[in-house]
């Protein structure tokens, strides 16, 4: 038995010499890319936060590509960048407890009429058609909304009828029929409501969704201004970053931000918290409060060795150039405002910071970057998430603890260093100040301590030229 030894260590006598390394199959991680959003819309389901995978399956979910809808904004500025696109987007469709179910009858020759109503609360304008169907003996059903047919089908029975109809993409069978419906030119569906008059109730019954759900890096609401509204939403961010949901708001304002930079700079400087992120001024016709979720969907789903600084966008021009001067850009970003700005013709994001202007405690101004920011977020949540499911097999003993921040150090650290989202300087230890011969406290038994120091990495955002000119 010769001993262990150590990497870059040559031993003196000969033997075979063991190294002992913590390893783990999958290493600390988080995902990134997932944004939610409350919006209204007049299809789909109600209060539900659900995932989507692509901008397609949002838009068939809610009839969303053209509403009048808030639902539209969202299709349109969440998926607005062909690359950076959420991951999963978490969709809810606000509707307050007057959403209704629109309700079409359908006459028979005899008997129960039949009683159809829409998959969804909603007031679209379908109407039903019955008439003979292709085959003998059959009648046809169809859902047609203006001139355009949804659906249809047919049958010579009413159990088979009603299962097709239960089978459709717009209506269901609420009563049947004693018999086959009646041969009718259209009756229209009635009594349907949208429910889109959200309250500051139904949004923060969304955020609880959010909450209990987990998974959002980002939240932006659906280009709400009323202050009341996101001042809860501020309220709310503050509060489960605390609690350890490691997610970034973004909000804007009214038309006016546009040509009034002092409104939004005044209203970041009130928020000045890292978490959250004020966007200043509109593009394309959009309010800033709008902008704020095609900034959610962009920022979060970017690699975190990237900043959102000096990026091109898909828009076309800002709302107003008049006050995008270059004392109002420093201006803006000392005072923790997004904006957007023409340059070369093209719409970029100016600085990618949050609101964070004053620091307090153990902040540095270094964290008003969001790329700063979102790495310092996803150490968290990673080494949180990999932490609560490694504790639950291991004792707490010097070599387990030893060999969590081995895994820490190797798997997680290494590879950020590798991905340039951490410089090479970093360390997971066991807190000393806790544990060891020198320990100032006494922790309980089944407490651990871990002590870990890093350095974010930022872009190189300016650079500086010296010219030696020689005649």
């Amino acid at each position: 038995m010769a001993g262990n030894y150590t990497e870059g260590q040559s031993q003196e006598l000969s033997g075979v010499y063991s190294l002992v390394k913590a390893t783990s199959s999958q290493g600390p991680t988080a995902e990134i890319g997932v944004a939610a959003f409350p919006f209204t819309a007049n299809w789909g389901p109600v209060n539900q936060l659900i995932s989507y995978a692509s901008a397609k399956d949002f838009n068939e979910t809610y009839n969303a590509d053209g509403s009048p809808f808030s639902s539209s904004k969202v299709y349109s500025l969440a998926y607005a960048d062909a690359t950076y696109k959420p991951n999963s987007l978490l969709g809810y469709r606000l509707a307050v407890a007057a959403a209704a179910k629109g309700t079409a009858i359908l006459a028979v020759a005899t008997g129960t009429t039949w009683t159809l109503e829409t998959l969804y609360p909603s007031d679209r304008a379908f109407t039903a058609v019955v008439k003979a169907g292709v085959a003998p003996g059959t009648t046809r059903v169809e859902i047609i909304e203006e001139g355009v047919l949804l659906w249809g089908d047919e049958s010579d029975s009413i159990a088979d009828l009603a299962t097709k109809i239960a089978a459709s993409p717009v209506v269901r069978v609420k009563v049947p029929g004693t018999n086959l419906p009646s041969n009718t030119a259209g009756v229209s569906f009635s009594g349907g409501n949208n429910g889109a008059a959200p309250t500051v109730s139904e949004y923060v019954a969304f955020l609880t969704e959010v909450e209990t759900d987990g998974t959002a890096n980002a939240v932006a609401l659906d280009g709400v201004t009323d202050e009341a509204v996101l001042t809860v939403f501020e309220t709310w961010v503050k509060r489960v970053r605390g609690e350890g949901l490691y997610l970034e708001g973004y909000r804007g304002g009214l038309a006016t931000w546009d040509t009034d930079l002092t409104l939004p700079n005044t209203k970041s400087v009130a928020i000045n918290y890292r978490g959250m992120i004020n966007v200043g001024n509109g593009c394309d016709g959009y309010t800033s409060a709008e902008m704020a979720i095609y900034v959610a969907a962009y920022a979060c789903s970017r690699p975190l060795n990237t900043s959102v600084t000096d990026q091109v966008t898909p828009f076309v021009k800002v709302n107003s150039k008049t006050p995008l001067t270059k004392a109002n850009r420093i201006l803006a970003k000392q005072k923790g405002t997004l904006i957007f700005i023409m340059k070369g013709g093209k719409v970029e994001i100016d600085e990618g910071v949050n609101t964070l202007s004053s620091v307090t405690g153990d902040e540095k101004l270094e964290m008003k970057k969001m790329r700063v920011s979102r790495t310092i977020d996803y150490v968290n949540r990673a080494t949180e998430s990999f932490g609560d499911e490694y504790k639950k097999t291991r004792s707490n003993t010097q070599a387990a603890r030893q060999a969590y921040a081995a895994v820490i150090e190797d798997e997680f650290f290494r590879g950020l260093v590798r991905d340039e989202i951490i410089q090479p300087s970093y360390s997971y230890k066991e807190d000393p100040d806790y544990h060891g011969d020198k320990a100032s406290y006494n922790p309980k038994i089944d407490e651990a301590y871990f002590y870990s120091e890093y350095w974010p990495t930022d872009s190189m955002e300016k650079i500086y030229q010296k010219f030696g000119v020689k005649f």
